[in-house]
């Protein structure tokens, strides 16, 4: 993980690309869409516990 103060936007920008990284296949516009849709949802702890978790 690059730094522990990162914004929400941020976290949600890591998390959503580590994602589609372990998924090692392109996705459609509307599959991220709804994957950052869903991770906006959550609050910043949860996104730094997926960033540990899959990082």
């Amino acid at each position: 993980m690059k730094n522990i103060n990162m914004t929400h936007k941020e976290l949600i920008d890591q998390v959503s690309a580590n994602l589609f990284k372990q998924s090692g296949k392109l996705e459609s516009r509307r599959s991220w869409l709804a994957i950052r849709n869903y991770l906006e949802q959550l609050d910043s702890e949860q996104l730094k516990s997926m960033l540990k978790e899959h990082g």
